[in-house]
């Protein structure tokens, strides 16, 4: 058997990984590249899609399922499979991904002078996703799902709701990809589930060179950003991706402003994929924690508070441009690539008294990694903007597990998998995630390289 891994190697994004057992060919997930690496996306996946027997989505967020489909386009005809939060998520998300698509092609046409080359039409239409949407089938944590010679089962990950580690079983043999990992003791979902037998293991590594900020005081950093701004007559954006970062932010604020904190200022969740996503969150409470099923059985919802308004029209949405009273704006998207969040940074990146807020990981040549990394000017919608605003960022918030959390996950392991593959992160967070590895389990690590394929040992 060999694992071929077509995204999300030596990078963060466009996960896509092809399991060959000989007589099956199964795909794991089939995201869109971001940043410095999303022309890829026009570049094919780098083998015929019409060969898989079937696609395992570990979870919604576009970097894992957006080029389904594109996937199913170019010929895949198989089931995609996937939890049923992941598949409600995927229809708002694709359609949206779809949206923007077809956005930024019609942007193009209308500034040739702007444009290197000929125009470029989406990657696919709403027609599409609609098509590729049919091919999904849901299926539960912990269900044993036949693919055709091999099977696949979905543990808890914890990352954001509906997602999924995969466990796929060939031959008696079981290879397990993490997916994103989310972090023990986050808002609303379960804690990732643990694993003592495996194979093969092929785990991620977004910070697997580095811990995040205390969970437990970040609800108070956030409130100290939003009072100092507010204290200076500024408004606060917070660039957030809609499904997971926007409904813990929502509660972590709900905790103070039911309190008084907040009175008197508008929290805005402009985002209509982010205002969708909660009302799926709201609808599958099958897959939240004790701590959340108790707060809601009491009567109290952690996603709505006084004061916060949820925008779906466009025209509420430039209504909050026109507020004079200082307020805070959640929206996307996370990484400032596109979506009303751009909108709002136009407005605010150039007052000295407003605060840019990020609480998410920022890819390589997104307008959001620029703005951490401290640039002085950035362009967006076509023209170039001074920035002036304050930048801050809270990596509290951040629904990956760190490096700490990902090498205890991996001592529960009774007897340790025989080959570790490290997928999911940029170069040197991998490689410094091996050699911790190495030092403590004395396994076999490898860091795959873009396009490599590597025999199952």
């Amino acid at each position: 058997m060999k694992l071929h891994f077509y995204g999300a190697a030596a990078g963060v994004t466009g996960s896509h990984t092809v399991l060959d057992a000989g007589d099956i060919r199964v795909g794991v997930d089939a995201g869109l590249f971001q940043g410095r690496d999303s022309d890829r996306n026009r570049g094919g996946f780098g083998h015929d899609p019409r060969s898989l027997g079937a696609l395992i989505l570990t979870h919604a967020h576009v970097d894992h399922s957006g080029r389904i489909p594109l996937l199913v386009k170019e010929g895949f005809s198989g089931e995609v499979y996937s939890t049923p939060a992941t598949e409600d998520l995927c229809e708002i998300m694709l359609k949206d991904s779809a949206y923007l698509m077809k956005e930024e092609a019609d942007r193009e046409s209308r500034h040739p002078d702007q444009r290197n080359g000929e125009p470029r039409p989406p990657l696919y239409t709403d027609e599409d996703v609609s098509y590729a949407l049919r091919r999904f089938k849901p299926v539960d944590y912990y269900k044993v799902q036949d693919i055709g010679g091999a099977s696949a089962r979905f543990l808890d990950a914890g990352h954001i709701i509906g997602s999924a580690m995969v466990e796929l079983s060939v031959g008696g043999r079981r290879l397990l990809f993490t997916g994103d990992m989310g972090r023990r003791g986050a808002p609303f979902l379960r804690d990732p589930d643990r694993v003592e037998e495996a194979d093969w293991l092929v785990i991620e590594s977004t910070y697997g060179n580095r811990d995040h900020g205390d969970m437990a005081d970040r609800g108070k950093r956030l409130m100290e950003v939003i009072l100092e701004t507010i204290d200076r007559g500024g408004n606060v954006v917070i660039p957030a991706f809609a499904v997971g970062r926007t409904q813990e932010i929502i509660y972590e604020l709900n905790h103070y402003a039911e309190r008084g904190r907040l009175e008197g200022v508008k929290t805005f969740v402009d985002s209509p994929m982010a205002i969708s996503a909660t009302e799926i969150y709201s609808r599958h409470p099958e897959y939240f924690d004790e701590e959340t099923l108790r707060l809601l059985s009491s009567g109290d919802n952690p996603l709505d508070f006084p004061g916060i308004e949820y925008v779906r029209s466009r025209e509420e949405s430039k209504a909050i441009n026109d507020m004079k009273d200082a307020h805070i704006i959640i929206s996307a998207s996370g990484m400032c690539t596109g979506g009303r969040v751009v909108h709002h940074l136009a407005q605010n990146i150039g007052r000295r008294e407003s605060t840019v807020l990020f609480i998410g990981y920022q890819a390589e040549g997104t307008t959001g990694r620029m703005l951490l990394d401290g640039a002085k000017k950035i362009r967006m919608m076509n023209r170039d903007w001074n920035v002036r605003a304050r930048v801050e960022y809270l990596d509290a918030f951040s629904a990956h597990v760190g490096r700490t959390g990902l090498l205890n996950w991996l001592r529960s392991f009774k007897e340790f998998p025989r080959q570790v593959f490290i997928n999911h992160g940029e170069p040197e967070a991998s490689r410094s995630f091996a050699e911790a590895i190495r030092s403590e389990f004395d396994a076999e690590v490898v860091v795959p390289q873009a396009g490599g394929k590597y025999d199952l040992k």
